[in-house]
């Protein structure tokens, strides 16, 4: 398991293992050490940057000599960067929980994820591909003046890092809800956040989408989805995660249904959903990894990681589990004893 030094990464080292119980051997891997995790996963090695030139060759080292059999990449750039490899992963006898490059390099881009699912008649939010600073300033403009709001984003970014939100409403830059994401006034954006803009094109505008938000766990095989998750957030950013309220909603279930079968995921994937004021979902992405709080519907009973290591071995899953609408899930700090070394 790749990325463990997440909010989660202990908790779903420990999930992983509880779904075959004394049959699962855990290496959690990170660029940071993980104080604690040692204890919990089997091993735990530190590897270079998801994105770097080393780390493909690393992940290739553990295999061999570990003799590992899948690989569960949770962070884009690891999947990324290991799907254009997934050849030569299979040659050394593991799987790689994760699509071909050809599908992952259209799911980790906006543009090119938006095209396919509106092609699809699937509702994406309006948006235009930005290629110069020209391009950026008349599409602002026009943005503004006719919905008083706007987004910009990287087509290729995690999470919301890199988002700028302009609203009429705002003063000034506020925070929001403790995210990495930037809002402000249109006065703001012009005369502080505008000129420190990079000069990496493409970017995206897109119009501004709302609360309530969903992180949806899509497990599929071929196209068909085996079990779909939504859950609404508590906190609409996401990040810092406070938990989530489970959702028995048709039109989500529906809707990440055929997101799974435009795309012929197979595996466990994170696609995140929001809101228009008239209350139309749209998709606003599809992670090419499971969420990093994935673990709210293991924990809720739903076997996502039990039926991902046996998807190619059977169709016989564990039957669906209810959703039982409104459950709320939320995180607790605790304090674990470890034995000194």
């Amino acid at each position: 398991m790749t990325s463990v030094g997440g909010m989660f990464g202990i908790k779903n080292i420990e999930a992983m293992k509880k779904s075959f119980p004394g049959e699962v051997w855990v290496i959690g891997v990170d660029i940071n050490y993980i104080e604690g995790v040692e204890y919990i996963a089997d091993k735990f090695i530190k590897v270079a940057s998801g994105s770097s030139k080393e780390y493909a060759n690393q992940v290739c080292e553990i295999i061999k000599k570990y003799k590992i059999n899948k690989i569960l990449p949770c962070s884009d750039e690891e999947a990324i960067t290991l799907s254009k490899i997934k050849i030569n992963i299979e040659k050394l006898g593991a799987d790689l929980l994760t699509t071909n490059y050809s599908e992952i390099k259209i799911m980790s881009n906006k543009i090119s994820t938006y095209k396919l699912l509106s092609n699809n008649n699937i509702a994406v939010p309006y948006y235009k591909e930005l290629n110069s600073f020209e391009e950026l300033d008349y599409y602002t403009d026009k943005f503004y003046k006719q919905m008083k709001s706007f987004v910009i984003k990287e087509p290729v970014a995690r999470g919301n890092r890199g988002t700028i939100l302009v609203d009429k409403e705002i003063k000034g830059k506020v925070d929001y809800m403790g995210s990495r994401e930037i809002h402000s006034s249109f006065a703001y954006y012009k005369k502080l956040i505008r000129p420190k803009l990079d000069k990496n094109f493409p970017k995206i505008i897109t119009e501004r989408l709302y609360a309530p938000a969903y992180d949806v766990d899509v497990l599929a095989k071929n196209g068909a989805s085996i079990h779909i998750v939504p859950r609404e957030r508590i906190n609409p950013a996401g990040v810092p995660y406070k938990g989530n309220i489970i959702r028995n909603n048709s039109n989500l279930i529906d809707l990440s249904k055929q997101v799974a079968k435009i795309l012929k995921l197979s595996f466990l994937y994170d696609v995140d959903i929001m809101t228009r004021k008239d209350g139309t979902l749209v998709v606003l992405e599809v992670n090419p990894r499971p969420s990093g709080s994935c673990i709210a519907s293991i924990e809720f009973g739903v076997p996502l990681y039990k039926d991902l290591l046996q998807l190619f071995d059977t169709d016989n899953f564990q039957a669906k589990k209810v959703l039982k609408d409104g459950t709320r899930i939320i995180p607790f700090v605790t304090c674990n004893i470890v034995p000194s070394q």
